[in-house]
């Protein structure tokens, strides 16, 4: 569904002030919004992410068809190259090379993320939702939609050259998620959440650890009610899923335990992230919000339904969200909006000891370099 867009004046509003904030001093805070989809409101960026040194934001867009990618610094836009049809998902190589698109064409795409000229590309049977990475940069893996009610996980080299293997989904698979040490993988879509074993280095042997099915035809919201993306939190222990109508999913990794279904509000979530102390999940979508949960209260059991689990942060936006990433220290935030704008955060997170801890650190580093050089130290 489409919200209207919020305008000019209100955009600048949000720009020129952080945004609402919590007790403490937990906020985001506004840095830039740059155009990624040319059509504006009438486009939409369904995909926006760091490259590994925090330096660049790939996009990829709904109406028109393109892979852009963006400095951090300004919001320059670096270089832009457009397909046939729809991009779902972008991401970059481990070592920040390459950059990588799905899109509904049934193509993955690699791009020399300087130049941008295209160096492979894999066809796949359908449209392709799902998109992502190993933290160890060995391989990535796509999720393809359902072609007879069967989906696909493809896993290539992590340059995504080659095809290692596929494996079977019961369903469209929308996300696809590596664990922060890369022994597990979840990948979601439809009625269907799974993890799969993937420590070993032959993905042939990779197997399902858990699965989580969702009822097709009982409750109010029958065969409408589906999953749509997920996100490992930094220690892996727990996996957030974000699903239509508002839900959102979280399970133990090691038991398999549902601990919590939260739903807020009815509007579909199309994007969760994690901070990267793994103390606060993000949850947005088709509001007009970015809505902060601290897990510990998602773990609190005297919290007996959705509606008692407080906001530790609501954050309003200027249209919904498709995705939102963090970068690799958790302190910058991109997201990607249906009004066809990818915009750039600072979290301010609630720990007072950061500046302080980072001034010592760099006062170490600094005063090393100093003695190695034979200069004086004090």
């Amino acid at each position: 569904m489409k919200f209207a867009t919020a305008g000019v004046a209100a955009l600048l509003a949000l720009c020129a002030q952080s945004a609402v904030a919590s007790d403490g001093p937990l906020a985001l805070n506004h840095v830039w919004s740059r155009l990624a989809d040319v059509n504006g409101e009438y486009g939409s960026v369904e995909s926006a992410e760091f490259d590994p040194a925090s330096t660049r934001i790939a996009t990829g867009t709904k109406f028109d068809n393109t892979v852009r990618v963006f400095r951090v610094s300004d919001g320059f836009e670096l270089w832009s190259r457009t397909v046939p049809q729809e991009i779902e998902r972008v991401a970059w190589s481990h070592d920040g090379t390459r950059v990588i698109s799905v899109s509904e064409d049934g193509f993955l795409r690699v791009f020399d993320a300087e130049t941008g000229d295209l160096i492979a590309r894999h066809q796949h049977q359908n449209g392709i939702d799902g998109l992502t990475v190993s933290h160890d940069g060995r391989f990535v893996v796509s999720g393809q939609e359902r072609v007879q009610d069967e989906g696909v996980v493809r896993v290539f080299d992590g340059r995504a050259d080659m095809l290692l293997t596929t494996l079977s989904f019961p369903g469209t698979v929308n996300e696809v998620d590596f664990s922060s040490d890369d022994r597990i993988m979840a990948a979601v879509g439809d009625y269907t959440a799974r993890i799969y074993r993937t420590d070993s280095d032959d993905p042939q042997n990779w197997v399902v650890a858990h699965e989580w099915t969702l009822p097709t035809e009982a409750g109010p919201y029958g065969r409408d009610n589906i999953y749509i993306n997920t996100k490992f939190s930094p220690d892996g222990r727990y996996l957030a899923v974000g699903g239509a109508f508002g839900f959102v999913y979280l399970f133990d990794t090691s038991s398999g335990e549902l601990l919590r279904t939260l739903q807020k509000s009815v509007e579909k979530t199309e994007t969760v992230a994690w901070t990267s102390d793994g103390n606060y999940l993000l949850v947005a979508g088709n509001g007009m919000t970015i809505d902060f949960f601290r897990t510990a209260d998602l773990l609190n059991v005297d919290y007996r339904n959705s509606e008692q689990v407080p906001f530790a942060l609501r954050v309003t936006v200027t249209d919904a969200l498709e995705y939102m990433d963090f970068n690799a220290t958790g302190a910058l935030l991109t997201t990607a909006h249906q009004d066809g704008t990818v915009q750039l955060w600072t979290f301010m997170s609630d720990d007072p000891t950061i500046n302080d801890r980072q001034h010592r650190s760099v006062r170490r580093d600094q005063d090393a370099a100093a003695r190695a050089e034979g200069r004086y130290v004090d």
